[in-house]
């Protein structure tokens, strides 16, 4: 798990905009915020209308530097040890010690004195303790007269490196500094035409960026360290990176690549600011044109004649293609004319892109879409903040806002998602939980590679098909039967799932079930009503998902059940260890047991070391009477995925074979 940072605020932009964030309260604290708790590398800001959203991320790119602080109760507890020794030293020893250090120096205590002490001081902050935490974050001693504050930095700086070595772990590994750090943002105000006026018969363009103006002129954020991008001058913006140094032409091909990749088959694009002299020399002042040329087309495509969705999402990644490494990123509401599957495209090309990861970019970005919320919700590279305001009778409006901790649904109810949310999708595939939705993405994104390029069909999820959890036994609740003209009491109080979605892939594991018990019968029913646009497809030969994996694939991924600490200082011998298990081990006997009856087996050939567990038995559920199932099947599930196995590991295992044919033919057969 990524850690977070809280990150800390300072005074360094105008009286006005840090009035503004003394209105703001994390929930709970009588105090102003003074810091941002658990940032991330996405920060998803939600709320409703005036609830300080938009105030709250003008502010933060106000801010030139933020001091960002992992750990931050370890640190302050550290750091007021560290205090409390120097605290110890009474008047004497100061005094003993400015005589003896002014006279090793050959100074006097004035202030060019102590600016050289202080100096001094500095330079060993760079390799110690590193106290540069604001005192008021650290709810140190804030009334302190100038005196005091000398003798304390001249005690930090007098009392040695024994001292500081005591406290050495306390470093830039956990605090980092945004010095002077680059803004962008991309405003609700955007667009990638060029924007016109008619008068007669003529048309003009309008040459100014009439939105960055708009900005300008009510929240003043024309600043040096503020890049807002609007989309309106992406003409000239392209020809400048298409023109300019190695460095941003290679972010800009990078650019090109993802648009290829994402809406062109995976064909090599070229985008090109042109410019028709013909036009220009006619008096028509539209003769610039951005074009689309495609590999292997002759014709190419205007930009301005692509759908408004795609429009929309090149201008959110071309500006986050060009941005500087180490910048922040903050966009008003991304999903505005965004698809669902192009929100999930946006969001897991900001947090999975290889070529954006390595910018080591932070995110803010502020939004009202449901399906946004329900994609983030449970990542690990997401925090999740919830504004609101809170009206006082005769004083300003303040406003509160909320860190929504990982897995916290709640906001998503506050703001009325449903599970209908996805079935605008052109199909529905329907799993018992995440960590089948995992293991058949890993699935599909492997048996598409291996197809040959021309029989590759590019599937979006949440525009070609989308997920749809529904949680075990709780089918039981869903009707699939559309051809029943019967409206029995049965029929009336079930969900009529034909009415969510007109198209059905329903994956159900059997749990061996017999085809005579309860559960068998249910699932022949369903079986039975197999049609063109229902497809129920029963796993009757293995207990669940997990027990298709083949010894391939869990000799890659069985480490991430093992102890951590172990493998920190035993990585190759753990790793050695558990091949030669699994070479032990006939799979197949396992296929209709829980697999915590296999992981126990594994375990027992694994063996300790130092006196420890190689593999961790939290990670299966054990007891005197029987093994069950796998505790942590997300987290296994999405490490599957994160492998990226070739299909020949996974058709080794003749069900996820069939199993993926099925799926794939359904989604790609209209």
């Amino acid at each position: 798990m990524k850690k977070t940072y809280d990150i800390i605020f300072n005074n360094d932009s105008s009286d006005k905009v840090n009035n503004i964030i003394k209105s703001y309260f994390i929930d709970g604290e009588d105090d102003p915020i003074k810091y941002l708790p658990m940032s991330n590398e996405i920060n998803i800001i939600v709320g409703s209308n005036n609830s300080g959203k938009s105030r709250f991320m003008r502010y933060l790119m106000s801010c030139k530097n933020l001091i960002g602080v992992q750990d931050s109760e370890g640190i302050r507890k550290s750091i007021a040890e560290y205090n409390t020794k120097l605290e110890e030293f009474n008047e004497q020893n100061i005094t003993d010690a400015q005589n003896n250090y002014r006279k090793s120096q050959n100074i006097s205590f004035d202030q060019a004195g102590f600016e050289r002490a202080k100096n001094k001081l500095d330079s060993v902050r760079r390799n110690k303790l590193k106290a540069i935490i604001p005192t008021d974050y650290l709810n140190l001693e804030k009334d302190i007269d100038n005196n005091k504050i000398k003798a304390i930095e001249l005690q930090k700086l007098l009392i040695g490196d024994d001292f500081f070595n005591n406290y050495s772990e306390i470093d830039l590994k956990r605090i980092r500094l945004f010095n002077n750090k680059k803004n962008y943002y991309i405003p609700t105000l955007r667009s990638a035409h060029a924007l016109f006026q008619q008068k007669d018969d003529t048309f003009s363009k309008i040459e100014s960026d009439i939105f960055l103006d708009t900005l300008n002129r009510y929240y003043g954020l024309n600043k040096e360290n503020i890049e807002i991008f609007t989309g309106l001058h992406l003409y000239k913006s392209i020809l400048n990176s298409r023109n300019s140094k190695r460095a941003v032409r290679q972010s800009f091909e990078k650019f090109e690549r993802f648009v290829g990749e994402n809406f062109f088959g995976g064909k090599q694009i070229d985008i090109v600011a042109e410019f028709n002299k013909d036009d220009s020399l006619s008096g028509k002042n539209y003769s610039e044109v951005i074009n689309i040329h495609i590999e292997g087309e002759k014709e190419t495509r205007d930009l301005y004649e692509l759908g408004d969705g795609i429009q929309a999402i090149i201008i959110l990644m071309y500006k986050i293609f060009m941005a500087e490494n180490d910048s922040f990123i903050f966009i008003d509401e991304p999903e505005l004319n965004l698809h669902p599957g192009m929100q999930r495209l946006f969001l897991d090309q900001i947090s999975s892109n290889k070529d954006l990861k390595n910018k080591n970019l932070i995110y803010f970005i502020s939004t009202h879409s449901n399906h946004l919320l329900d994609l983030t919700i449970e990542k690990e590279n997401v925090s999740i903040y919830s504004f609101s305001s809170k009206s006082v009778e005769n004083e300003d409006n303040t406003f509160t806002l909320r860190n929504v901790n990982f897995g916290d649904n709640t906001v998503l109810k506050n703001l009325g998602v449903n599970n209908s949310s996805v079935f605008i999708a052109n199909c529905t595939i329907w799993v018992e939980g995440v960590s089948d939705r995992n293991y058949i993405k890993a699935f599909l994104k492997s048996y598409i590679k291996s197809l040959p390029k021309k029989e590759q069909k590019i599937l979006k999820e949440d525009i070609d098909y989308a997920f749809f959890e529904y949680a075990g036994s709780n089918i039981e609740h869903y009707f699939f039967d559309e051809l029943t003209t019967e409206e029995s009491d049965e029929i009336i109080s079930d969900i009529k799932a034909l009415a969510l979605s007109n198209k059905i892939f329903l994956l159900a594991d059997s749990d061996v079930a017999k085809k005579s018990s309860k559960k068998g019968k249910r699932l022949t029913d369903l079986e039975n009503l197999s049609r063109e646009n229902f497809v129920p497809y029963i796993i009757w030969s293995f207990r669940e998902i997990e027990n298709l994996l083949t010894k391939e694939i869990w000799e890659k991924v069985l480490i991430s059940l093992c102890n951590k600490n172990l493998i920190k200082s035993h990585s190759d011998e753990i790793q050695n260890k558990i091949k030669l298990a699994l070479e032990e081990v006939n799979m197949s006997s396992y296929s209709k047991k829980y697999i915590g009856e296999f992981l126990d087996v594994i375990n027992q050939k694994l063996g300790k070391i130092d006196s420890q567990n190689i593999l961790n038995e939290s990670t299966y559920h054990k007891s005197k009477e029987a093994l069950g199932t796998l505790v942590h099947k997300r987290a296994m599930s999405e490490r599957v995925l994160e492998e990226d196995f070739s299909w020949d590991v996974f058709e080794k295992n003749p069900e996820i074979k069939k199993l993926t044919e099925a799926i794939y033919k359904f989604i790609t057969v209209a």
